[in-house]
C-alpha cells in the first residue's frame, strides 16, 4: 500500500505507437469542419452555403435545417442531482446547429463534409453567415443585472440553477447577532483545461447490423452513448457503441 505502481503503457506512447482518434484511418472516412459563430450572442439572419455545396471534394453541407429534417435532438442532460439544483435546474436543450440564434463564441451554425480535411476547411471558409448581433455578458455578475440580456427564455435571470448547503437561517441568525461583520467578494479566476489532444471523433454505421460506432477522444464514454442515443437520435443504447482509446489529455473536460 502507498507504493508507487510502474507505469505499463509508458512504451507505445515515447515509441510513437499510440492510437489516438487520428490514428485510426476508417476505409473511406469522409472529414467534417464544422463552421463556428464569431459573436457571443446573435440571431443568425441567414446561413448561405450555396458557394460551397459545389466547392471540390465536398459531399455535403448541413444546416440546423437539415438536422431538423432527419430528426435529430439536441445536446441535453437528463437531471442533475438534488444539490445542484435536482429537479428545479434549468438545462435548456442545446441544438446540434444553431438554426435562430447563437449563445457564445463558437457556436456551431453549419457543418461541411468532404473528401478530405483540406477540402473542407476549405469550403468551410465558403460558407457566408450573416448576423444581427445582440447585447452579450462577459462576466458572471454581468449576466445576472436586471438589465442583462436573457440566453435562454426558460432560465430567468441567466440562472441555470442555486446550489445551497448548510442551514440559512441559522446562520442568518449568528450573523445578526454577531458584534463585527466582514464582508468579502472573492472571485474564482476562470480556468480550462487544454489538452494535447482535441475532442476527435469518428463514426461509422453498419446497415447489416444496424448499429452505429463511434470512437471518440472521452473520458466517459457510457455518459457518451447516453446522450446520443437519447437526446440525439433517439435510439436505444444497445444500437450506439462508443469506444475510447487514448485521450491525449483530459484532466476532466472530457
Amino acid at each position: 500500500m502507498g507504493q508507487p505502481v510502474p507505469r505499463r503503457e509508458d512504451k507505445r506512447f515515447i515509441t510513437g505507437s499510440g492510437r489516438y482518434v487520428d490514428d485510426i484511418a476508417a476505409h473511406g472516412s469522409a472529414h467534417a469542419v464544422v463552421v463556428r459563430s464569431p459573436h457571443a450572442h446573435a440571431n443568425v439572419r441567414s446561413v448561405d452555403i450555396s458557394a460551397a455545396q459545389p466547392a471540390a471534394g465536398v459531399l455535403a453541407v448541413l444546416t440546423a435545417a437539415d438536422a431538423h429534417e432527419d430528426g435529430l435532438g439536441g445536446l441535453g442532460i437528463r437531471a442533475l442531482p438534488p444539490g445542484f439544483g435536482g429537479p428545479d435546474a434549468v438545462w435548456p436543450m442545446r441544438p446540434l446547429l444553431a438554426a435562430d440564434r447563437v449563445r457564445y463564441v463558437g457556436d456551431p451554425v453549419a457543418l461541411v463534409i468532404a473528401e478530405t480535411i483540406e477540402a473542407a476547411k476549405d469550403a468551410a471558409e465558403l460558407v457566408d453567415a450573416t448576423y444581427e448581433i445582440l447585447p452579450a455578458a462577459a462576466t458572471v455578475d454581468a449576466a445576472v443585472t436586471v438589465d442583462a440580456a436573457a440566453l435562454w427564455d426558460d432560465a430567468a435571470g441567466n440562472v441555470s440553477f442555486r446550489h445551497e448547503v448548510g442551514d440559512a437561517k441559522a446562520v442568518e441568525a449568528v450573523m445578526a447577532s454577531a458584534a463585527h461583520v466582514v464582508e468579502i467578494s472573492v472571485v474564482n479566476n476562470r480556468l480550462s483545461a487544454n489538452p494535447i489532444e482535441p475532442r476527435g471523433a469518428l463514426g461509422d454505421y453498419d446497415p447489416v447490423d444496424d448499429r452505429y460506432t463511434l470512437r471518440t477522444s472521452a473520458q466517459n464514454p457510457h455518459r457518451v452513448r447516453e446522450i446520443l442515443s437519447e437526446t440525439v437520435f433517439d435510439i436505444p443504447e444497445t444500437q450506439l457503441r462508443v469506444v475510447a482509446g487514448d485521450v491525449g489529455g483530459g484532466f476532466g473536460m472530457k
